[in-house]
């Protein structure tokens, strides 16, 4: 456990670059453990408690509705609890996680309920390409296609909701958007991508109004 908290801590320290280097998805765990983000797709800022995990805040403006990954001990076999708020509304919610995992939680709204979906990421990496992970988190798009722009050729084609996706690239000037049956969001500019670089690519639709932004893939430093 030492030996993980110490790393984890350098993974912090580092500079942004390579805080989103091959590191993050190569880092082994030890046994019984997970890695564990939250991904706020509601319309308002949100609050999270829990008995596994520190109080976390959630915000509205793109990026900041992704929290890092943090460390979950003993995760094997466990329910984990989640209270949510958020707009003055509140929901429980529980799941499970494999041990040795990355995670990401997207917290939604469903005919009017909150609701939290557990989806357990892909870590499939390769140094010499850049990697894109697209989530549909838009609970009105059955089928989300993300795609170059404005070729409109696709990079992931028909991705159903709630669902994540990877895809490794050349690394390239990459300008994205998606499509939802015959709705469009986008483009997004994610400039020159480079080998070896990670992005998080997410389709959310807070309130009904589709959203599409990138975030880091990072890991919160020991006790944060």
């Amino acid at each position: 456990m030492r030996r993980i908290l110490l790393l984890l801590a350098a993974l912090a320290l580092t500079s942004p670059a390579r805080a989103q280097a091959p590191m993050l998805y190569e880092l082994r765990l030890p046994d019984g453990f997970a890695l564990i983000r939250y991904a706020n797709g509601l319309e308002a800022a949100t609050s999270l408690r829990s008995e596994f995990d520190l109080p976390r805040e959630l915000g509205t403006e793109d990026a900041a509705r992704v929290s890092r990954y943090f460390v979950v001990e003993n995760a094997a076999g466990r329910e984990l609890e989640l209270r949510i708020a958020s707009g003055g509304a509140t929901a429980s919610a529980s799941f499970r996680v494999n041990p040795n995992t990355f995670n990401t939680v997207l917290l939604l709204r469903e005919g009017g309920r909150i609701v939290a979906r557990h989806i357990e990421d892909s870590t499939e990496y390769n140094r010499l390409r850049a990697r894109l992970t697209f989530y549909n988190a838009a609970p009105g798009c059955a089928a989300a296609t993300l795609a170059l722009d404005p070729s409109g050729r696709p990079v992931i084609p028909d991705l159903a909701f709630p669902g994540m996706q990877a895809r490794t690239i050349t690394p390239a000037a990459a300008k994205l958007r998606v499509q939802c049956g015959a709705d469009r969001v986008g483009p997004l500019d994610l400039g020159r991508l480079e080998a070896g670089q990670l992005a998080s690519l997410w389709l959310m639709a807070p309130g009904g109004r589709p959203v599409f932004f990138t975030s880091r893939d990072l890991i919160a430093p020991p006790g944060q």
